[in-house]
């Protein structure tokens, strides 16, 4: 899912992976709505256990 701002720019997007070994993977990417650059990306993982693990990077994504 994506967000933009009322000029049409993206602001985030939020994807979703389901592996086939029972992980849930959610990444929360931000984007600098000026020049489009990322600004941070917040990738979770839930495996079928239900534990979490969050790793969270600034300027720069982990996943695509």
């Amino acid at each position: 899912m994506k967000s933009y701002d009322s000029h049409g720019r993206l602001v985030s997007e939020i994807n979703k992976i389901f592996t086939s070994d029972g992980k849930r993977i959610t990444t929360v990417t931000m984007y600098n709505t000026y020049n489009g650059s990322v600004i941070a990306q917040d990738v979770t993982v839930r495996d079928s256990q239900g534990n979490v693990n969050t790793t969270h990077a600034m300027n720069g994504k982990l996943l695509p």
